[in-house]
């Protein structure tokens, strides 16, 4: 999938000892030092190391520093895509102000493909941090590339710059014609109101809410998850009692009025639920941890208390299941428990939502029988339980997996990373934060289950002892491996928590998903809750009764 990765090296896996993430050393606050780190890092194979250096580099926030790394941006020949984002992301935290405005505008003038419009976000907030934010607010009015507008519209919010509402006006005053245009203008516009929602009842704030709340009349003809989008914004920053799809409530609250009636509230009587947790959304994605802890037997705590029959219950016709149906007779493990709740869930769903099912373990990818989003009908939930019902886990094999063998580690990142590809059709592998097909046909929620912290990425490569590491067998359980030796497996940089978080805020940029998280056993519940809280979504702990399940929001 990414270069520098041999398929021999993936069939070796383990061969040899695996290194666990250390701190790299520190720069000691030397330009000197942090330029040899650099230098050293890039001379590695893996792609940790290769971001190591660029941050100790970056934090010097020297110019000679800033001038390497945007030659690096340039002309990165390993894992291009990712070195992009990843430096892009530095370049936004640690250089801003009036000495890096010009260099990393004509960085900007060079770098204008759809892979670089995540570089155009942090600079141009970095940009505004020092000086003005005119030159964000020309690019949504003059710049001919939508992508370029949504860049800048995204970075005004994240600056809470006084411009945000003109350029709001400006966009809707031109709203484009293309699906894939309006969605990742309307997500930029969006994630820009709730990021500047504390300046809710300023004057000029409000003209650009009512620009952003009249795209909502028919005549613009907007998609249903155009108006989802829009509605959950305009709720959230307004603090409305539910997410109206119709332009007359927003207007009428924004003019300080009583919404007595809502022409049209896109409310249902069935609304998407996972472990308790109710939200709104049309397209539903489950990114279920299938690492070989979920093989583990569920704690005391998760069970229900008193005596317990297994027998399914006799509803009356057309009431929906919920937890009280679990057949708690036949739930031994985690991964028991997660197959059941989302037989649940899905018998749960209307049949005209759609969902996928992507699983992660030292991989990640979707069911065969929801390779792409498909529509909740009988036919389409009884193949994907089938198919789930066909998955045992295998017997332990210790001391890498003393609770049986399922599918590997848990590789988070490329669970979140498949769902955020997913449209109709497929998995979209490139650039898929901009892709039109992913941002129409995608999801618009996920339920992200997990019993553990990130362990492993999709960048893991074997190289040479470098000495720095901590050595396990396996990083699933952290086994001590009995010696150093020679080659090593690395991770990539995304089994730490800030660059894991950082490259969801880049997926999730132009796409506003809800992100609900359920953790279970030894979920990284720090990381579950911020994940959630980026994104808006709810952070349930099961069997420690922490966090709310209801989705305070109201729902579509």
């Amino acid at each position: 999938m990414f270069t520098n990765r041999p398929v021999s090296v993936i069939a070796a896996v383990f061969l040899s000892a695996t290194s666990l993430m250390a701190q790299a050393p520190a720069a000691g606050g030397s330009y000197e030092v942090a330029l040899a780190r650099y230098k050293e890092c890039q001379s590695r194979l893996p792609f940790r190391h290769h971001t190591d250096g660029r941050e100790t580099l970056a934090q010097t926030r020297r110019r000679e520093a800033l001038s390497l790394l945007i030659a690096d941006y340039s002309g990165a020949n390993s894992y291009p895509e990712y070195s992009r984002y990843t430096i892009a992301s530095l370049l936004g935290q640690f250089f801003s102000g009036k000495d890096s405005a010009a260099p990393l505008a004509l960085l900007r003038k060079t770098a204008s493909k759809p892979v670089d419009t995540w570089l155009w976000v942090n600079t141009l907030r970095g940009q505004m941090q020092g000086g003005t934010s005119d030159d964000a607010l020309a690019i949504v009015r003059d710049d001919k590339v939508v992508l370029h507008k949504a860049a800048a519209l995204v970075a005004l919010g994240q600056h809470k710059s006084d411009l945000l509402p003109q350029a709001i006006s400006a966009v809707c005053l031109q709203f484009p014609t293309k699906d894939a245009d309006r969605h990742v203008l309307l997500a930029a516009i969006g994630g820009a109101i709730w990021d500047s929602h504390s300046k809710v009842n300023d004057v000029e704030f409000r003209k650009g809410l009512r620009s952003f709340a009249e795209l909502l009349v028919p005549a613009t003809k907007l998609s249903d998850g155009a108006q989802l989008l829009m509605a959950r914004h305009l709720q959230w920053t307004l603090n409305a009692t539910a997410p109206f799809v119709d332009a007359a409530s927003w207007l009428t609250l924004l003019d300080g009025g009583e919404i007595k009636k809502a022409t049209n509230s896109g409310t249902t009587t069935a609304r998407p639920s996972f472990f308790g947790i109710e939200s709104d959304g049309e397209r539903i994605c489950y990114v279920l941890d299938l690492s070989d802890s979920m093989c583990k037997q569920i704690s005391p705590e998760v069970r229900p208390k008193g005596p317990v029959t297994g027998l399914p219950k006799k509803r009356p016709k057309g009431e929906l299941p919920d937890e009280s149906d679990l057949p708690w007779n036949k739930i031994k493990t985690r991964f028991d428990l997660l197959r059941e709740q989302l037989r649940i869930s899905l018998n749960r769903l209307p049949k005209e939502k759609f969902f996928s099912v992507v699983y992660f373990g030292d991989d990640a990818g979707t069911l065969d029988s929801s390779k792409g989003l498909v529509k909740a009908s009988k036919g389409n939930v009884d193949r994907v339980m089938a198919e789930l019902d066909a998955i045992v886990c295998g017997a332990p094999d210790a001391p890498k997996s003393p609770d049986g063998v399922l599918r590997g580690k848990t590789n988070l990142h490329a669970g979140l990373r498949h769902a955020f590809g997913l449209s109709n059709k497929g998995f979209v592998e490139e650039y898929a934060y901009v892709d039109p097909a992913a941002l129409t046909e995608g999801c618009d929620t996920i339920f992200l289950l997990s019993d553990g912290a990130p362990s492993w990425d999709e960048f893991h490569m074997q190289d040479k002892d470098y000495g720095e590491d901590q050595v396990v067998i396996d990083t699933e359980y952290n086994a001590p491996a009995a010696a150093r030796t020679p080659m090593m497996e690395y991770q990539g940089p995304y089994v730490k928590d800030e660059w894991l978080i950082a490259d969801v805020i880049r997926m999730n940029a132009f796409r506003r998903v809800r992100i609900h998280c359920i953790g279970i056993g030894e979920a990284n519940t720090g990381l579950l809750k911020k994940l959630a809280a980026e994104s808006h979504g709810v952070a349930f702990d099961v069997g420690k009764g922490a966090g709310l399940r209801k989705d305070p929001s109201g729902g579509k």
